[in-house]
């Protein structure tokens, strides 16, 4: 036994070194993508770097400060919460219902189902560039609303402080809501059938059968989407850029948008670092609370 086990272990390890070493180009590609610029952005974050500046000495925390004490800081902070958890609940509540739909038998569903991904599949800028015409004075969306009697004058959508957010928001959901789709028709699809059967059998109606046999089977697959979802919603940039570039009078800004501004506008790149350094502290933040959550739940 034991000469047989010695050859076996040493396999094992062959093999753990082979993966190792295959993994490695992988991983010095990733350092370098990924680590190096985070490294480098926390630096630049306590440094004073700014294009018309040769020297970069070193501030501290001043701009943090600077950045918390801005004006639009608080206006970005509530519209980035605002756009990364409303949307993701819309996201969720669209994507579920489409899911029920097509995981019913009917003629033409892989027809259906393909059309209800293509928001996912058609680029953003050419989807970004239909809406702002749909959106516009003279648009579809002002066509249909008149038509219903729903307005009597035409609403300027993505000039108006109080519309902006919304129709931005509208735009988000809409591109996003095939991921959640797509994981939770999936994960019905691995439902058996037989649960549904027995509670049929115990006289259970389709509300019942959906709370206590549809969510609960998928709540992991809930949990992996809205976890995907906030992170890429929270560092969400070219909706919002390419449709109203944090406007009207930044009524639309996310974190993004205003490091981008902060960096690429104002060439400010100290303040860009600084935000974007906090953004990824109050996302480590909510995913942190988010899984303690879930812990205490299990």
């Amino acid at each position: 036994m034991e000469n047989h086990g010695g050859p076996r272990l040493t396999m094992m390890q062959k093999e753990t070194r082979l993966g190792a070493l295959l993994l490695m180009p992988a991983i010095i590609v990733m350092l370098i993508v990924i680590a190096y610029p985070f490294i480098y952005s926390i630096i630049i974050s306590f440094l004073r770097w700014h294009a018309v500046y040769p020297d970069h000495p070193w501030v501290g925390f001043t701009n943090y400060i600077k950045v918390i004490t801005d004006s639009r800081f608080p206006i970005t902070l509530r519209n980035t919460a605002i756009y990364a958890l409303v949307g993701t609940a819309g996201k969720m509540i669209i994507g579920m219902i489409l899911a029920l739909i097509l995981n019913k038998q009917f003629w033409g569903r892989g027809v259906v189902r393909g059309l209800f991904i293509l928001p996912w599949i058609i680029p953003m800028v050419s989807a970004a560039t239909t809406w702002r015409w749909m959106f516009a004075e003279d648009g579809v969306v002002n066509f249909l609303l008149q038509r219903l009697n729903i307005i009597s004058q035409p609403i300027i959508f993505l000039g108006d402080k109080q519309w902006a957010l919304a129709a931005v928001l509208v735009v988000g959901i809409w591109k996003g809501y095939p991921l959640f789709m797509t994981m939770i028709l999936a994960g019905l699809q691995n439902i058996p059938g037989e649960l549904y059967e027995a509670a049929e059998v115990d006289g259970a109606n389709g509300l019942q059968k959906f709370f206590y046999i549809t969510i609960p089977s998928l709540r992991y697959v809930l949990i992996t989407a809205i976890i995907l979802s906030v992170i890429w919603t929270f560092n969400a940039f070219n909706v919002v850029w390419l449709m109203t570039k944090g406007g009207p009078s930044n009524s639309t800004h996310i974190l993004n948008t205003l490091a981008y501004e902060y960096g690429f506008v104002g060439m400010r790149y100290d303040y860009a670092a600084a935000l974007a350094v906090m953004t990824l502290a109050i996302l480590a933040v909510f995913l942190y609370f988010f899984a303690k959550l879930q812990k205490v739940e299990e």
